[in-house]
């Protein structure tokens, strides 16, 4: 649904919050703006009126010479010639306080949405569609909105100036004439302000079928997807799903633009009609002698004017109406509260002493979706690590999820030094964790900014990024790239013939040394040998051994030969933990650990390994899982 003004008392509030906007990026320009209009509104006016006397003395000069003068037609084509010079002027310098109250609003309208969208700290907000399409259109709406409002407003002011003056003219001509031509215009305010709401309506309406265009789009002609794409012959199917989208939404534009055909037949012709009455009446006054040549010649420039004059304040309120339409998506996500609640007396992140501990922790996305977690006991010791295993979907994610405060548990705490971590500013909690997660960034930047980006603080030291990167093993591999740490690796933005890209392997590195710029308390490695070839892996599984010395972490993977490096291993099954011990128990107790780690050691042993895992893509306990199952 559109989100529109309730009342005419908020839809002129809401007028006055964009103008007082547009007036605090650029005071100049609000008010040079609206005193030039000013000025254009009485343009038109004098033009008409030089216009009559210029007919009236013409007609005068014909009957009785003497009493014209040459220098008297001269004043007024000098006079005429000025008004002209002046509007063009006027419009002129109009033009440019436009062009740079444009641009300095579009940088506060930046800066205002995603100050907004950073304030956001948890991930709900970007995984719920309806606030996601909030978000979406308050980007649109509110640029366009506020660069807008002014226009409309002074169009509709000009426009105003220039009917009062007209109108002022007509009624001296004939208060029945007036009534006409305003009676002509009027019923077009309110066809337009209709039009206008529903096609913001259906802006909103086809909000969803706009993204799967981007996506069907991006999915033909992106670079991610090139390759299944043309291996799966895929091409067809999404265009197709693209032409049939773009079919629906134009069925809707077309709908909508043949109701705008019809109301503009049926108001043009009402307004030829009623104009045409009131030129009749104008021609048989000429013709009875009681308007001069200069009359008639004024009244046919007034009245096209003021038919003009009223449509353009037409289309002014309009264009207001349309601009506190889009603006109430950028009110709508300005209201937008943190799904996390901020404490209202923060304690202090201290260094982790003792542990994290997960107390009889549930979670789920909604009330009405099924729980992902279900009691969740864990406790992780510090200075060790805990391997947490499970098949896809058995909620390892979300429970990292839950740690990173990305989300609340729905029930139960989580602990740091028996302290609730929702006690603590969430950017102070997070600046104690690093991370490595399996779908990492590629960030279209340069070598030291990818790795840079992990602590802000020091993302121009580079001594210490290089530190970092060779902590990572990937300091020669940098020094081999054609700009070393200033190489932008990224194809899209990169001057042409100096483009990199990265192999999967030598990106995780990068996130890798991303994650080592941070002197975390806890490090959390998401399948981290996942893009991995065989050589990688063993070096990494030694890197990681060294990193994680006396200092805690959470392990999630796939490989049971990573997993049997940390301290302790914690099965997730159904969003429940059902074992928990080191490696050793766990074979003992002869479990799902136990029987999963026989399964894949197998597969390594017997050749099997196409069923079980491959080189560079990790093992899938899912498809363990399924042997296990029909194995018990």
């Amino acid at each position: 649904m559109v989100a529109k003004p309730e009342t005419s008392q908020k839809f002129v509030v809401t007028i006055f919050q964009i103008l007082a906007l547009v007036c605090r990026v650029y005071p100049l320009a609000s008010v040079g703006s609206l005193c030039i209009t000013i000025l254009q509104g009485l343009v038109p006016l004098a033009n008409a009126l030089i216009l009559k006397m210029l007919f009236d003395w013409l007609s005068l000069r014909l009957t009785d010479p003497v009493s014209v003068t040459p220098e008297m037609l001269y004043v007024l084509l000098i006079a005429q010639a000025l008004i002209t010079v002046t509007a063009a002027l006027l419009t002129a310098v109009n033009t440019y306080l436009q062009s740079e109250l444009g641009r300095r609003l579009e940088l506060q309208i930046q800066r205002d949405v995603y100050t907004k969208i950073n304030d956001l700290s948890g991930l709900a907000p970007f995984e719920n569609p309806q606030i996601y399409d909030t978000i979406r259109l308050a980007e649109q709406g509110a640029l366009s909105s506020a660069q807008e409002t002014l226009p409309a407003l002074t169009r509709l002011l000009e426009n105003l100036v220039a009917l009062i003056s007209f109108i002022g003219t007509l009624i001296s001509f004939h208060f029945l004439l007036a009534g006409l031509i305003i009676l002509s215009v009027i019923p077009r305010l309110f066809i337009d302000l209709r039009l206008v709401q529903q096609q913001l309506q259906m802006v909103f309406a086809y909000s969803l079928d706009e993204r799967r265009k981007l996506f069907y789009s991006s999915m033909l002609a992106g670079a991610p997807s090139a390759k299944e794409i043309r291996l799966f012959d895929l091409g067809d199917f999404f265009l197709e799903k693209l032409c049939v989208t773009t079919r629906r939404i134009h069925t809707a534009e077309r709908h909508l633009n043949q109701r705008e055909l019809r109301w503009e037949a049926l108001l043009g012709l009402c307004s030829s009609l009623l104009a045409s009455v009131a030129f009749g009446w104008v021609a048989l006054a000429g013709l009875n002698g009681q308007l001069t040549m200069g009359d008639i010649a004024l009244y046919v420039n007034v009245v096209g004017s003021t038919q003009g004059a009223l449509q353009g304040a037409v289309a002014g309120v309009s264009g207001l109406f349309e601009s506190v339409l889009f603006y109430s998506s950028f009110q709508a996500l300005q209201q937008l509260s943190s799904i996390l609640p901020a404490p209202k007396n923060p304690r202090a992140t201290l260094p982790l002493q003792q542990g994290i501990e997960f107390r009889n922790v549930s979670f789920r996305y909604h009330d009405d979706l099924p729980w992902i977690l279900r009691d969740i006991n864990l406790t992780i010791p510090v200075g060790q690590c805990i391997a947490l295993v499970g098949v896809n979907g058995a909620g390892k994610t979300t429970l990292v999820k839950l740690l990173t405060r990305m989300y609340d548990p729905t029930e139960g705490q989580i602990l740091w030094d028996g302290i609730d971590i929702r006690q603590f500013e969430v950017m102070e909690l997070r600046a104690r964790m690093g991370a490595i997660f399996q779908d990492f960034m590629r960030y279209d930047l340069t070598v030291r900014e990818n790795i840079g980006l992990g602590d802000l603080t020091r993302i121009h030291d580079q001594n210490y990024i290089q530190q970092v990167a060779q902590q990572a093993h990937i300091d020669d591999m940098i020094a081999a790239l054609p700009k070393g740490y200033e190489t932008e690796v990224s194809r899209m933005f990169a001057e042409e013939g100096e483009g990199f890209d990265l192999s999967g392997g030598q990106w995780q590195k990068v996130a890798t040394a991303r994650m080592f710029m941070r002197n975390a308390n806890i490090l959390i490695l998401d399948e981290p040998t996942s893009a991995l070839d065989a050589e990688a892996e063993y070096e990494t599984h030694m890197q990681f051994r060294a990193l994680l010395a006396g200092r805690t972490g959470l392990l999630i993977a796939h490989r049971f030969n990573t997993v049997r490096m940390a301290h302790l291993i914690a099965v997730l099954d159904n969003g429940q933990i059902t074992e928990y011990g080191t490696h050793e128990t766990l074979m003992e107790r002869n479990g799902i650990y136990a029987r999963l780690y026989r399964l894949q050691a197998s597969g390594y042993e017997h050749g099997n390994a196409s069923a079980i895992c491959s080189e560079g893509a990790g093992s899938s306990l899912s498809v363990l899982s399924s042997q296990h199952k029909r194995l018990t």
